[in-house]
């Protein structure tokens, strides 16, 4: 203790001690460790925001600036785990623990999380798949595992799905292997009419081709065919035949289309005294007669009658 306290009144003996100077060493060293993974992970971030400002200026729906929002979260992620977990290793080397047993140790815990987490790894590996093909998109109309609805969110792992009635759908992205978009390139809107087996088709058929024509007239802006398709006879129902009008449109379109395509005919219909069916049942009631009886079968019997008495007794 005495030549300790000798050697802080000395400051250059302290300063000349073997032991210190290798101690002051090995902190340098573990700072310059730490400093260049808070460089490389400063870099890294600097490279993702860059990337992501060069379409900052399109729509949060678009696509492209989706997929770069999601890739550069999980690139600055991926990058942090990767750099701290390479600069901890360095930092307990220079400290003095055995590495080795370090690394095995951590290697079979690692297999043992990666036989866990089996189903988490294939989710975010098909996050990532879906994120590169570009081809589900925010905003798009699509039918995953029987669920149809918008999608609000692709994210790494999960797929964000509004169904019409409002609920919101968890969908893993390494479940999805068979899915439906109704919203690339083209769609169509498709009405179905039925009509009275009595009426005369020949006649109705125009009507319907000119309610569709004057509705592509003012939906210019949504119809990608000019010439709609009205089709005739499609089916013999119970009640009714079925035509129907077919109008392509651009995705997402085609229900309100639909819609109104509906309430037009309904209108021009009215007007032109065409009926609309719809089924009916005739239903014949069997009436059954009650069956005829044996004369006297049904009548009262009649009373008995005492035997008058003899007027001599």
């Amino acid at each position: 203790m005495i030549d300790f306290l000798l050697q802080l009144g000395a400051p250059q003996a302290w300063l000349d001690s073997p032991s210190l100077q290798v101690l002051l060493l090995g902190a340098v060293r573990i700072v310059i460790i730490l400093a260049l993974a808070a460089l490389v992970l400063a870099l890294v971030r600097r490279g993702t925001e860059r990337w992501i400002a060069t379409v900052a200026d399109r729509p949060a729906t678009d696509p492209k600036r989706q997929r770069a929002v999601t890739l550069g979260t999980l690139l600055q992620s991926t990058a942090g785990y990767v750099v701290w977990a390479v600069a901890g290793i360095m930092v307990l080397s220079e400290v003095g623990l055995d590495i080795g047993a370090l690394i095995a140790t951590a290697g079979i815990a690692g297999l043992a999380v990666g036989f866990g987490a089996q189903t988490l790894v294939k989710d975010v590996i098909g996050g990532i798949f879906l994120l590169f093909d570009d081809i589900l998109h925010v905003g798009d109309l699509v039918t995953i595992d029987g669920h149809t609805g918008t999608i609000e969110e692709i994210g790494v792992r999960l797929i964000k799905l509004r169904k019409f009635d409002g609920e919101l759908v968890m969908i893993p992205a390494g479940e999805v292997r068979t899915f439906g978009n109704k919203s690339v390139q083209w769609a169509r809107a498709i009405v179905p009419v039925g009509l009275s087996y009595e009426q005369d088709v020949d006649a109705i058929l125009p009507v319907m081709e000119r309610v569709a024509n004057e509705w592509v007239a003012a939906h210019e802006e949504i119809v990608l065919d000019e010439t709609p398709q009205v089709q005739g006879l499609m089916d013999f129902g119970d009640s009714s035949v079925t035509a129907r009008v077919v109008v392509r449109v651009t995705p997402g379109e085609q229900y309100a289309a639909e819609r109104e395509l509906r309430q037009r005919l309904k209108r021009a219909f009215d007007a032109k005294g065409i009926e609309i069916p719809f089924p009916q049942r005739t239903m014949h009631v069997a009436r059954r007669e009650a069956p005829a009886r044996p004369p006297g079968a049904g009548d009262a019997p009649d009373s008995p009658t005492s035997p008058e008495p003899d007027a001599n007794q």
